[in-house]
C-alpha cells in the first residue's frame, strides 16, 4: 500500500509563478503596465483544489500577494466537440478538455478584493479588484507578451469601449420576493449550474480559427463567471458541453442578438435534448449589437442566452485592440437574466439610474446595470451583483424544481502525505482535504490503531477531530496507516495517510568563533533579482551584531551606497533544542536565506519591505546561515527572524549570532595551538613550493619567522 500511495505525491517548486518579463514592450509601458512571464511548468504542478499564494508585479514597489485556489470549470463529464458543415450534415469529432488552470481568490489579507486568473497554454486573463485599483491581466490575439495593469488609470476614449447594449425586454418593476417552494442543495458541493455552451465560427475566428485558443477562452470566460456568483450567490457555474467551429460552416445565419437568440433556441430545442444542462449559452464573436437572454429559465426549454460583440480576451489600451469589450461582464450578465433577475433600473425602487439617462451614480455599477453606458464605459462596472439583485437571484433558484448538479459518487477521501520528527506525536487533520458531494461535513468512522510499524493512532476530537499519531520507538522512515469516512448521503470511502520522518539538520562545529555575523557589501547594476554573488567582488566587509536593518532612503548599513548595493550576511545561528524553527526574512528589494546548502526563504524580486517564511527542523547547536541580500532603488532594508524552540517570533538576537574566526598560528585548523602545530612547522621547513598551511607570514618559506609566530600563540 506504502508504495501505492507515494506514486501520487507531488512537490512544489520554489519559483515564482510570475515575475517581471526581461524586457518590457514599449507598447505595454505607454499604457502603464507591465509585462509578465509566467511558470507555466510550475502552473501544471498545482492540483485542482490546491490552494496556493503568489505573488503578481504591478511595476509598482509593492507586488500583489493573491490567495487562490485552483477550481475546475468543467464537469466530470464534459464534452468537447469541434464541428462543420458537411453536405448539409454536421459533422463533429470529440476533442480533449482545454489545457486550462483557473484560480479564484482573493489579496492576502482583504477576502473583499476579488481575484481571478486563468492560464492556458495560449493565454492568460485575470482580473484584480482590491477597492482602489482594477488590476486586468490579458494578452493580445497574437500572445506576444502578458501584461497588467491598472484600469482605473486609463483614460476611457483609450480603451474604445464598444456600446454594446443588452436586448432583453425592460420591464417597469422587479423585486427580490421569495418564490414558492424549496430548493435542496443537490449533491455537488458547491452546487453548481451545468451550462452548455454553443457557439459561432466568428468567436474561434479571434483565435485565428484556431479551436485549441478559443475553446481556452470558453473556460476562461465560463471560469471567471463561476468565479463571481460561487462568491455573490454561493453556486458555481461549470461547463457540461462545448461546440467549437473550425470553419465558416457553422448553422448561424442571423445578425442581431435578438434574432440569434431564437435561432439558436430553435436549433438545441429541435436538435440538442441529448446535451444534459441547466442553461444552454452562446458565445459570438459576430457584431451582433450585444447580449440577450431570456429571464428566470433555468432547467426549461427556455434556458438560452446569447453574448456577441466578444473581443477574445480581457480588454487591453493598444492599437490593434480595435473594440474594446469586457467579455465577463456581458456573460455574467446574460446569465444573470437566466437566473431571474431583471437590470439595475427595473427594480422599484430602481438601484441606479443609468439605464434611465440618469449617470450620476455611474461609477461602480453593477452587473446588471446600464453603467458602462455612461461616461466611462466599461470603467464604471465591478465585478458583482447588487445585494438586492443577489436577494433576487437566490430566491429564484431557491424555487426551481431541478437539482444544481449531483451525480451521486461517493466522497473522496484523499491521500494525507504529513511529515514527522521520531519521538514526537503529530496531530494530523484528515479531513481537511476530504471532499463530499452533498455539501454535508465527513466524518470519520474508522480508523487504524496500530500503524504499518507499530505507531498508534488515536481520534481526538470527536468524529470531525482529527488523528494523533505517536510514532513507534524505532526508528524508521516511513509509516502509514487507513482510515474511513462518511458523508451525509451514507457513502462512505477509505484513505490513507503517509507518515515521513525527517531527521533534523545536524548542528555545525566551528573551530573558532566570535560574536556577530560577517557581512560583504557589493556595488551592483540595476538588477531585478538577486545576482549570482559568487563571481563578484565585494567592496568592503564588517562584522554587524546581528541582521536587524530597517528600510532606509540613505546608506545602507557600511555599504557606503544607497542605491543598487548587494549585502551577503554569512553566520551561525545557536537554537537551543531540536525542533522544527520558521526563519523569516522581510527586505526591500529582494532577498534569500540559507541554512548551510538548503535555500529555506525566497523573497527574491523588486518590492517593498515584504516578509517570506520558510520551515527547518535543525538539532540543536550552531548553524551556518548565508542571507543574500539587494537593492536596486529607494528603500533599502533587510531583517532576519526566527520562532520555534521556545522562541516567540522575534528578530535573531545579538546573543544567537556567531561567526568564524581564525586563530593566529593554528596551522591544522582545530582552533587551538598546540604541540601539533610546532611539529607542522618543523615538518614543512624550508622553501615552499605551493600553497603550504605552516608558512604563516605568507612569505614562501616555512621558517623560523612562522615558528616564533606560532610559539607566540603557543605562550599566550
Amino acid at each position: 500500500m506504502i508504495a501505492g500511495l507515494l506514486g501520487v505525491i507531488a512537490s512544489l517548486g520554489a519559483a515564482p509563478l510570475a515575475q517581471e518579463a526581461p524586457s518590457q514592450p514599449a507598447e505595454v509601458t505607454a499604457f502603464g503596465g507591465v509585462a509578465i512571464a509566467i511558470d507555466r511548468d510550475l502552473v501544471a504542478e498545482i492540483n485542482i483544489g490546491d490552494r496556493c499564494t503568489i505573488s503578481l508585479p504591478t511595476g509598482q514597489r509593492e507586488s500583489l500577494s493573491l490567495e487562490l485556489e485552483r477550481f475546475e470549470v468543467f464537469t466530470k463529464d464534459a464534452k468537447v466537440v469541434v464541428a462543420k458543415i458537411e453536405g448539409g450534415h454536421i459533422v463533429e469529432h470529440e476533442v480533449p478538455q482545454p489545457t486550462l488552470a483557473v484560480f479564484r481568490g482573493h489579496v492576502t489579507g482583504d477576502e473583499r478584493a476579488e481575484a481571478f486568473l486563468a492560464i492556458g497554454p495560449s493565454s492568460v486573463n485575470g482580473y484584480v479588484e482590491d477597492g482602489q485599483a482594477k488590476w486586468v491581466l490579458a494578452q493580445p490575439p497574437d500572445g506576444r507578451w502578458t501584461a497588467i495593469y491598472d484600469l482605473n488609470t486609463i483614460d476611457p476614449a483609450d480603451m474604445r469601449w464598444i456600446e454594446s447594449t443588452c436586448q432583453t425586454p425592460t420591464l417597469t418593476t422587479a423585486w427580490p420576493e421569495p418564490l414558492s417552494g424549496t430548493r435542496s442543495r443537490g449533491i455537488d458541493c458547491p452546487p453548481s449550474l451545468r451550462m452548455a455552451i454553443e457557439t459561432d465560427w466568428q468567436f474561434t475566428s479571434l483565435f485565428g480559427g484556431n479551436t485549441e485558443a478559443s475553446g481556452e477562452y470558453a473556460g476562461t470566460l465560463i471560469g471567471a463567471v463561476s468565479s463571481i456568483y460561487l462568491e455573490d450567490v454561493d453556486f458555481a457555474v461549470q461547463i457540461c458541453y462545448l461546440r467549437l467551429w473550425d470553419t465558416s460552416s457553422d448553422p448561424w445565419t442571423t445578425g442581431d442578438s435578438g434574432a440569434r437568440l431564437s435561432e439558436f433556441a430553435s436549433y438545441w430545442n429541435s436538435s440538442m435534448g441529448h446535451v444534459d444542462r441547466h442553461l444552454a449559452h452562446m458565445l459570438s464573436g459576430q457584431g451582433l449589437g450585444g447580449g440577450v437572454a431570456y429571464v428566470g429559465v433555468v432547467c426549461t426549454g427556455s434556458g438560452y442566452a446569447v453574448s456577441g460583440n466578444l473581443s477574445g480576451s480581457f480588454p487591453l489600451p493598444i492599437e490593434d485592440h480595435s473594440n474594446n469589450n469586457w467579455d465577463l461582464m456581458v456573460v455574467a450578465h446574460e446569465t444573470g437574466h437566466n437566473c431571474g433577475t431583471l437590470h439595475t433600473h427595473d427594480y422599484n425602487p430602481p438601484i441606479d439610474g443609468c439605464g434611465n439617462n440618469d449617470c450620476s451614480a455611474a461609477w461602480g455599477g453593477t452587473i446588471m446595470s446600464y453603467c458602462h453606458l455612461c461616461s466611462g464605459g466599461m470603467s464604471n462596472m465591478v465585478m458583482d451583483f447588487h445585494p438586492t439583485v443577489q436577494t433576487t437571484i437566490e430566491n429564484y433558484i431557491a424555487g426551481i424544481s431541478c437539482e444544481l448538479g449531483g451525480d451521486g459518487s461517493p466522497p473522496v477521501a484523499n491521500l494525507d502525505d504529513v511529515q514527522a520528527v521520531l519521538g514526537e506525536s503529530i496531530d494530523i487533520d484528515v479531513l481537511l482535504n476530504d471532499y463530499v458531494n452533498d455539501c454535508s461535513e465527513p466524518t470519520i468512522i474508522d480508523h487504524d490503531t496500530t500503524s504499518n510499524y507499530g505507531g498508534t493512532i488515536e481520534l481526538i476530537g470527536g468524529e470531525s477531530g482529527v488523528l494523533r499519531y505517536t510514532p513507534p520507538a524505532e526508528s524508521i522512515s516511513l509509516d502509514g496507516f487507513l482510515y474511513d469516512i462518511i458523508d451525509g448521503s451514507g457513502q462512505d470511502d477509505r484513505g490513507g495517510v503517509l507518515v515521513h520522518f525527517i531527521l533534523p539538520k545536524p548542528a555545525d562545529s566551528p573551530t573558532s568563533v566570535a560574536s556577530g555575523t560577517m557581512v560583504q557589501y557589493y556595488d551592483l547594476d540595476a538588477l531585478s533579482a538577486l545576482p549570482d554573488f559568487d563571481t563578484l567582488t565585494p567592496i568592503g566587509e564588517e562584522v554587524l551584531a546581528d541582521i536587524n536593518l530597517a528600510s532606509t532612503n540613505g546608506v545602507f548599513a557600511g555599504s557606503g551606497l544607497s542605491d543598487d548595493v548587494g549585502a551577503v550576511f554569512e553566520g551561525l545561528i545557536e537554537v537551543p533544542i531540536t525542533t522544527n524553527y520558521t526563519l523569516y526574512v522581510e527586505s526591500d528589494d529582494g532577498s534569500r536565506l540559507y541554512v548551510g546548502d538548503e535555500m529555506v526563504v525566497d523573497n527574491d524580486g523588486l518590492h517593498g519591505m515584504h516578509e517570506e517564511a520558510g520551515q527547518i527542523l535543525l538539532a540543536a547547536g550552531l548553524h551556518r546561515v548565508r542571507v543574500e541580500f539587494f537593492e536596486r532603488g529607494g528603500g533599502a532594508g533587510v531583517i532576519a527572524r526566527i520562532e520555534g524552540g521556545g522562541l516567540a517570533k522575534q528578530v535573531i538576537p545579538a546573543d544567537r549570532w556567531w561567526h568564524d574566526v581564525s586563530v593566529v598560528g593554528d596551522v591544522d585548523g582545530d582552533g587551538i595551538v598546540n604541540i601539533e602545530d610546532i611539529l607542522l612547522i618543523l615538518a614543512d621547513f624550508g622553501s615552499c613550493a605551493g600553497s603550504c598551511p605552516g608558512d604563516l607570514d605568507d612569505d614562501g618559506d616555512v621558517d623560523v619567522d612562522d615558528l616564533l609566530i606560532t610559539l607566540g600563540a603557543f605562550a599566550g
